[in-house]
């Protein structure tokens, strides 16, 4: 349902923008796969094999940290029928504090990977935005597409993926 109202929406812009020119220009329409773009650098698998890494280093403290908990909580339930009042109070806190403890490092962690990957594909993105332009404007392109499987494509419609690539050198 959304392909269709994008399409008829993109397909309204490029009658507009058709019917407002004059007849001597021309409306190029190419589309780009940037996700082969992206994986055509070989910087990315490094930055994948690093992110794996971190993510595994911070999912060995969160399952460390699970392990304290299921005991603490084993521990509690086994002795709570002999514990006084202040102390099952204590534990309790003790279990509580824990579990916000978890929910907060998985929080963060989430938000460090995430920044990590934003940062480490940054250079690799703004190269590949730069020779898009530069290709776009190079072939007087008037509409680009990000697509990696097009519903349609006219014989008109010109791919860029590969001189992308070769102007990155890839």
């Amino acid at each position: 349902m959304k392909k269709t109202i994008l399409i008829i929406v993109l397909s309204l812009f490029v009658g507009v923008t058709l019917y407002s020119q004059d007849s001597t220009s021309i409306v190029r329409i190419a589309y780009i796969n940037r996700v082969d773009v992206f994986n055509s650098f070989p910087q990315v698998a490094a930055i994948n094999k690093e992110l794996k890494q971190l993510e595994a280093d911070y999912e060995m403290e969160f399952i460390n940290m699970s392990k304290e908990y299921e005991r603490k909580v084993k521990a509690y339930l086994e002795r709570s029928n002999q514990m006084s009042e202040p102390i099952k109070l204590a534990r309790q806190t003790e279990i509580t504090e824990l579990e916000a403890r978890m929910d907060m490092y998985k929080k963060r962690y989430s938000e460090e990977l995430e920044k990590y990957r934003t940062e480490r594909f940054m250079h690799i993105n703004q190269l590949i935005d730069d020779a898009i332009r530069t290709i776009c404007q190079r072939e007087q392109i008037t509409i680009l597409f990000d697509q990696a499987q097009p519903l349609y494509m006219s014989a008109q419609c010109v791919e860029l993926t590969s001189l992308v690539k070769i102007e990155l050198g890839l």
